[in-house]
């Protein structure tokens, strides 16, 4: 689980905001040459549901969020290196700023544009929904959160005309039952949370975990990360 890519010095708070590019390119090279198994995330999530047999510690890479320094600093690595990744899209905001940073101090950044979004989905990179408003959608009620999750869908179906968005993450990682089973209802098969572990075949398609990768997370840390439980 990434967050934003980008030129970041001293991040003390939301280490897992932010990775400097130059560790982003190093830990993307070190997938390579240990010759990690890295796959899609709608392929992670059809070899969850016990379609199709795959090799041990396959990696998935996500991004939530959708900030637009992905497509200047990790967009590149990915392509140079052929991996495939996942971004979380916030549809409310399409050239906007992360405000929701504000509430920990922190200053909001760029998001991509619709016209960042569709190349990045052209050249390989698959898109999900991150909601309309980047909302706790726990703290919501039924009828605001399932509006929330259901008009992203639309939002980004429209937006990459023929796609089908069955992928969901929440924001801030706030979800709970109920939150899972409107995404169910909106027509999500698969949503990742903020919960650390690794994604397994017994848990709920629509709360996998995920690790993040922090600040000052160098190619050892990254690589443990990875086959540890």
């Amino acid at each position: 689980m990434y967050h934003q890519v980008g030129d970041f010095k001293n991040i003390r708070t939301l280490k897992a905001n932010y990775c400097h590019y130059k560790r982003f390119a190093r830990q993307m090279a070190m997938l390579r040459l240990t010759r990690q198994c890295v796959i899609p995330m709608s392929e992670a999530s059809r070899f969850l549901a016990g379609e199709g047999d795959y090799p041990d510690r396959c990696v998935a890479i996500t991004f939530d969020d959708g900030y637009e320094n992905f497509y200047h600093f990790a967009f590149p690595v990915l392509k140079k290196y052929n991996l495939p990744a996942m971004v979380y899209v916030v549809t409310g905001q399409l050239s906007g700023r992360s405000e929701w940073l504000k509430e920990d101090g922190h200053e909001p950044k760029a998001l991509m544009s619709a016209e960042q979004i569709r190349d990045i989905y052209t050249n390989g990179i698959e898109i999900g929904s991150h909601s309309v408003t980047h909302p706790r959608l726990a703290g919501l009620d039924a009828d605001e959160c399932f509006n929330e999750l259901r008009q992203s869908k639309h939002d980004l179906e429209e937006l990459l005309a023929g796609a089908v968005i069955d992928h969901v993450c929440y924001p801030y990682g706030s979800f709970n039952d109920e939150v899972s089973r409107l995404a169910g209802k909106a027509g999500y098969r698969v949503g990742t949370t903020t919960v650390k572990g690794l994604a397994l075949p017994d848990q709920n398609l629509l709360a996998l975990s995920r690790k993040a990768v922090s600040f000052n997370d160098g190619m050892l840390k990254t690589w443990k990360n990875i086959h540890r439980l």
